[in-house]
């Protein structure tokens, strides 16, 4: 633990130091997620859309699902609107198979198109709040990002396992990736969090709010959400935001609460989003 606490570290203020020499106050982030309505909220912040999961032509900003315009709300609020983000939009048009979540995606070289044109666009950071395979080429194209510096934060999983997912891609690019599990807000772990491994080994583990996260969905309406997905932007904004960065350098995230994982009281509009 102490040493991911000491390399992440490092990490920010390596990140902060970029940033200072870019001479940019506002990172560029890109969600790989399954689209990015422009929303009142986002409008200002939200560059670009390319869309790399059809091969038909999609509307832009049109997405056909909440979960990419929740992730890239969480980021924006929690990095004080000083961002920008591209959306990289990889869903199916065919959809998820049934007790999947959103965004959905069957082949590994459209996601590793995604990662790369992020690379091409000059981001600070990947925000992946979805469920990677161990495909070689989205490994290695995660690997050819990184070497760019640029930062990888993803979602540890929804299935309640004693180790994260994501965990190729992670160990591919460290130390310039963080997996973010989800706890409530209390500061205990929620019970459907992917843990880190007791010493966890080639990889970097960071826990952040992601239950009963408010947030917009596509249509602009407020909703909430939960699960590692909604996790994930936090922890990229705070890595990211210039606040954040001074925080973090001085105290980095700290473990939960308890090791004695439990559900929150279920809100009456929350819902598992991946």
């Amino acid at each position: 633990m102490r040493h991911c606490l000491t390399v992440l570290s490092l990490l920010i203020a390596t990140f902060a130091a970029s940033t200072a020499c870019a001479g940019s106050s506002r990172p560029l982030v890109a969600v790989i997620d399954s689209g990015v309505a422009r929303t009142a909220e986002l409008e200002h912040s939200l560059v670009a859309e390319y869309d790399l999961g059809s091969d038909a032509p999609r509307p832009l900003f049109r997405p056909a699902y909440d979960h990419g315009t929740m992730v890239a709300t969480i980021l924006l609020r929690e990095a004080q609107h000083q961002v920008d983000i591209v959306s990289l939009r990889i869903d199916d048009p065919a959809g998820c198979p049934p007790g999947s979540f959103p965004p959905c995606q069957d082949s590994p070289y459209r996601i590793a198109e995604a990662i790369r044109k992020a690379g091409d666009l000059g981001v600070t950071a990947i925000n992946l709040s979805l469920h990677l395979s161990d495909h070689p080429a989205i490994v290695d194209a995660a690997r050819e990002v990184a070497r760019k510096g640029v930062l990888f934060v993803l979602a540890a999983g929804n299935q309640g396992f004693d180790h994260p997912g994501n965990l190729a891609v992670a160990k591919a690019t460290y130390p310039n990736s963080v997996i973010v599990g989800a706890v409530d807000a209390s500061g205990r772990p929620w019970s459907g969090t992917n843990r880190p491994d007791e010493e966890p080994r080639g990889y970097i583990y960071s826990w952040q709010p992601g239950v009963d996260v408010p947030t917009v969905g596509a249509d602009g309406l407020p909703t909430v959400g939960t699960g590692t997905s909604l996790a994930a932007p936090v922890e990229t904004a705070r890595l990211l935001t210039a606040a954040g960065l001074k925080r973090a350098a001085a105290r980095p995230s700290p473990a939960p609460a308890s090791d004695g994982a439990r559900e929150a009281e279920p809100h009456r509009q929350s819902r598992v989003t991946g």
